[in-house]
């Protein structure tokens, strides 16, 4: 089995997901941030379109995931929504609930006050942990120590739905298991219900990322502008340095493969493929140019037709070396020098003085 490592968090679990419109700076820097965060009940992830809610730094469960927590009910009475537990009742108001998108949300403390439940929240997942008796804390408990344990962001993913590298499809992270070694193990859920456990190095490089992380990718580059750096893109369909915009960037349900969508001028849509390793906005963002090269550098049309040939010739300054070839493998400044593969290129008054290849 491949060994992968998360190196992609999701994003927007961290970012506010909403303000009311129309306030002041003072009001709108007052207003709570509504982020959305897994539920855990007695060691069981619950799967469904209503997550649970950190509203600034406290926890809300949503009213309609409360039939599926032990000993906690909810009926709604001429005064409003009454939630019950085997030690009392409350009825909702603001004090105790939050209302967003249009669907209660009732305080975990709240719960744990007229419950007989306990339970945290797991800040390096996301996910907030209730259980109801020995047998459900002994469960929540061994995941929260996994998670405790994890190094980096390796929890972030643990009650989300991801695309891995090497597998086809969606998963739900549904348990994470750590001793504290090399080796994590992550039970994961196929769409189609079909269970099976990841194992996973910490010291390799490969991409596991969730869905709202592919959203994230989306707002940020559909519809953008750029110029193809065939440096960056392995066997281009491109040429170098044309102009392209940004279509969509989706997820290949064969592979785990991130793939971004380019039109060019002519209309014509070409699809590349992110290297399954690195911050995938770091490597998108490397892969353009997003200003007009040609006005970057006072190149001659010689060397501009060099640089679009992806050619270095004698005269070409540092940045024309760079459009053509991208970074060198390395460099000594001491005597001009930059290296790609077997070519050393001499530099001497910032422009290529000679040319040796190895």
């Amino acid at each position: 089995m491949k060994r992968l490592v998360v190196i992609l968090t999701a994003l927007l679990l961290v970012i506010g997901l909403g303000s009311p419109a129309g306030t002041g700076k003072a009001a709108a820097a007052a207003a709570p941030a509504y982020n959305e965060i897994s539920t855990f009940v007695d060691g069981k992830l619950i799967i469904s379109a209503s997550k649970s809610l950190l509203v600034n730094s406290s926890a809300y469960v949503p009213v309609k995931l409360l039939d599926q927590i032990p000993g906690i009910s909810m009926t709604k009475t001429a005064a409003g929504i009454s939630v019950s537990g085997a030690k009392g009742a409350t009825t909702l108001n603001k004090d105790n609930s939050v209302l967003y998108n249009n669907s209660n949300y009732v305080a975990f403390k709240t719960l744990l006050k007229i419950g007989a439940i306990d339970g945290k929240y797991a800040s390096s997942a996301y996910s907030l942990f209730i259980w109801s008796g020995d047998d459900g804390k002994t469960k929540s408990n061994s995941t929260l120590t996994a998670l405790s344990k994890l190094p980096r962001n390796f929890g972030s993913v643990v009650g989300k739905k991801v695309y891995v590298y090497g597998f086809p499809g969606t998963h739900w992270i549904t348990d994470v298991q750590y001793d504290g070694s090399s080796s994590i193990e992550y039970s994961m859920l196929k769409d189609d219900g079909t269970a099976w456990t990841l194992d996973q190095d910490i010291y390799d490089e490969a991409m596991m990322y969730t869905m709202d992380y592919l959203q994230y990718l989306k707002k940020t580059f559909n519809g953008t502008l750029g110029w193809v750096r065939n440096a960056k893109i392995e066997d281009s369909p491109f040429k170098n340095m044309e102009k392209v915009t940004i279509i969509s960037v989706q997820a290949d349900n064969e592979n785990g493969d991130i793939d971004v969508v380019l039109r060019r001028a002519s209309g014509e849509e070409k699809i590349i493929t992110m290297a399954p390793v690195g911050d995938q906005i770091d490597n998108i963002s490397s892969t353009f140019l997003y200003k007009n090269p040609r006005t970057l550098t006072n190149s001659s049309d010689k060397m501009w037709a060099a640089i679009v040939a992806e050619k270095v010739s004698v005269g070409m300054t540092y940045d024309e070396v760079y459009l053509s070839w991208g970074d060198p493998d390395r460099t000594n400044d001491s005597l001009g020098l930059a290296v790609y593969g077997s070519v050393y290129l001499y530099f001497y008054n910032g422009k290529v003085k000679y040319i040796s290849e190895m």
